[in-house]
């Protein structure tokens, strides 16, 4: 029988620890039908986290799992054997007081056993820890997109089944994200929408996968004054640019949020909205990934509440490359797409 392959061993991982998509769960469960060898690792994961079962489900603090994936990448260089070491202490150790702290070792030590588990069943523990700290973090961004979906939802609820909107005028620059006058210039005014209404938490609209993450802290007084978000560093994802030749009808698989345009970085902006923009499209840049996940790909919220995380920015049936206007290298910051299949997300 051939040996499973390394991305069919990655499914498995996920989907032992839920971080499946609904594709990715039904490409695992067929595997594990199809296949003894599948069928035989995923017993011997779920095995592995069955510590898990016993505790019950909360939030864990983002310090907490990054310390521990530091603290057993550390014991990796030193070999496997100081890893099941590592284990064995962490498992046999008794808790010095009663609460929080056994808590505390119980967990510490069902994390070991996954980064053990999946160094020994999948690629080697340096592979296996960085991919695991990957699909975190991607899941959490989609999970939040997620959130601003069901957000936009509520708001369509409340208002005739009409999306987040601001009258624009013609040539608007949708560049100007924080500007505060009355002109609706800014492309993320209308997301802004749900900010001020309470639909939407405003921290939901940064990649928690992004390592400059900044969180907005203002209080409710003051975000009812603004028109707009105080500044790009508070929106780490691109929005579609709506028009009338590129509407977005709630429903199919047309996209309409995703991780930052790489193109449109703050470095490639005015520094102040009295400046000129002017961005030229190398071909360099058409092949880049978002930076919030370190280049690797973007995840992408469609119009139906899907999410997907790509490896490319080419997405749907037209292949559209949804950080780019077709035909477009020259940008002033007052494009807007020329037909309904031509997707583009700015900031």
């Amino acid at each position: 029988m051939t040996p499973l392959t390394d991305p069919q061993k990655q499914l498995l991982f996920d989907y032992a620890i839920g971080l499946t998509s609904e594709q990715q769960t039904a490409q695992a469960q067929e595997l594990i039908s199809a296949n003894p060898q599948a069928s035989e690792l995923h017993a011997k994961l779920k095995a592995a986290l069955s510590p898990l079962d016993s505790i019950a489900p909360e939030p864990c603090p983002d310090e907490l799992a990054e310390g521990t994936i530091w603290r057993f990448k550390q014991a990796a260089r030193a070999g496997q054997t100081r890893l099941e070491k590592l284990l064995a202490a962490e498992q046999g150790r008794k808790a010095r007081k009663r609460g929080f702290w056994p808590e505390l070792a119980r967990r510490l030590a069902t994390a070991a056993l996954f980064i053990i588990v999946g160094s020994v069943l999948i690629t080697g523990f340096r592979a296996g820890s960085s991919y695991a700290h990957q699909r975190y973090w991607q899941h959490k961004c989609a999970t939040q997109l997620g959130g601003i979906f069901q957000g936009m939802s509520n708001y369509r609820a409340d208002n005739g089944d009409r999306m987040p909107a601001v009258a624009t005028a013609a040539n608007s620059p949708w560049w100007k994200l924080g500007y505060q006058g009355p002109e609706n210039h800014s492309n993320t005014r209308r997301m802004w929408l749900l900010v001020k209404n309470d639909y939407v938490d405003a921290d939901k609209f940064v990649c928690p996968g992004r390592k400059d993450r900044n969180t907005l802290q203002i209080s409710p007084a003051t975000t009812k004054m603004l028109n707009d978000f105080p500044d790009r560093s508070f929106v780490t994802y691109s929005l579609r640019i709506t028009c009338s030749k590129s509407p977005v009808a709630m429903r199919g698989r047309k996209v309409v949020i995703a991780d930052l345009n790489p193109i449109f970085e703050s470095e490639n902006l005015p520094d102040s909205f009295s400046g000129r923009f002017s961005v030229e499209v190398d071909d360099e840049m058409l092949k880049r990934n978002s930076r919030n996940h370190g280049g690797r790909g973007q995840n992408v919220l469609f119009c139906n509440g899907s999410v997907a995380f790509v490896r490319q920015r080419h997405v749907g049936v037209s292949l559209d490359d949804i950080f780019t206007l077709q035909n477009t290298r020259a940008y002033t910051g007052i494009e807007v797409p020329s037909c309904e299949t031509d997707a583009f997300l700015a900031p």
